[in-house]
């Protein structure tokens, strides 16, 4: 729950085609400054028939640690399966959308964007954790299991009592909850070159920056402008950071977009080419189908 006032926050009513933003799914009332929430899982699923409308958050993260029951977790067009000890990761932007099954049990956590930046800019290897939505399964990490369930139930106490330096005591359990994952999931993964530092901060912010710009038909240099690094720094850092080139992480962008107001909104495929900023909608759908190997009328109608 946040820190400064235990009260959920909303978005803002879509406009009508358009996928719902949400603060936190449901609520109407105003912002608050905060960077962490938790609640129980139970506390919105179980009003909601344990079904949660696809929707997303434009400034925030969640992770879902389920502690006992299953369901299925649509992200964008994927549908991915979890059961208990599971933990899911959702990143900013992601349309995403939940079904358990009833009386699952577990915790829900929410971390400001803000927040994220800032935690990425102290040890780049955190943009792990929002890179994609996951599904990580603890079944045989009960280590890691215990430790984010102990640490999400000391950080809602902290947040519902407001004891002293509860805001330091926060940051600490959250911290703790982060660290775990990000070593669970470095764990499973090949063992990568570290990465150096302040490459972290470029990418996040280039990263912020394409969120607002995607849809404006930049060229990287002016993206490299904006960030006040060269464009071979910029690509230095993206290789390092995430693997892939500059261009790479904006058309990624895009494609995300084309694909949820595809499967999610009632425009045609010209409005939304128009609403991604192409001047052709038949550019548009060449440019769907060389990155995603199918033309955007076929990729809806495959999602039916």
């Amino acid at each position: 729950m946040p820190l400064t006032e235990r009260k959920n926050t909303f978005a803002g009513a879509a406009a009508p085609g358009e996928i719902p933003r949400y603060f936190l799914y449901g609520d109407d009332s105003s912002a608050s400054t905060w960077f962490v929430n938790v609640e129980p899982l139970a506390k919105r699923c179980r009003e909601t028939g344990w079904y949660i409308a696809p929707h997303s958050h434009p400034h925030f993260t969640q992770i879902v640690l389920v502690r006992s029951g299953s369901g299925t977790m649509k992200a964008d067009e994927r549908t991915l399966e979890f059961g208990n000890h599971s933990v899911l990761i959702v990143p900013p932007h992601v349309v995403h959308g939940f079904k358990y099954a009833e009386d699952s049990d577990g915790w829900v956590l929410t971390i400001a964007e803000s927040h994220q930046r800032a935690l990425v800019g102290r040890a780049p290897e955190f943009e792990t954790l929002w890179k994609t939505s996951r599904v990580l399964d603890l079944g045989e990490a009960p280590k890691a299991f215990n430790i984010m369930n102990e640490a999400l139930l000391q950080l809602d106490r902290e947040l519902d009592e407001g004891a002293a330096v509860a805001v330091v005591a926060a940051e600490a359990y959250l911290t703790a909850i982060l660290v775990t994952l990000l070593r669970e999931i470095g764990s499973r993964q090949a063992s990568a070159e570290p990465v150096p530092r302040g490459h972290g901060a470029v990418v996040a912010q280039f990263k912020d920056l394409i969120e607002r710009r995607y849809r404006e038909g930049w060229p990287l240099q002016r993206f490299a402008d904006e960030l006040n690094v060269s464009y071979a720094a910029l690509r230095s850092a993206c290789m390092n950071v995430i693997g892939e080139p500059p261009i790479k992480l904006v058309h990624d962008r895009i494609i995300v977009e084309a694909k949820r107001n595809l499967i999610y909104s009632d425009m045609s495929v010209a409005q939304i080419a128009y609403w991604l900023g192409f001047e052709d909608p038949s550019y548009f759908s060449r440019f769907f189908t060389k990155q995603t190997g199918e033309r955007p009328a076929a990729f809806r109608q495959s999602q039916k």
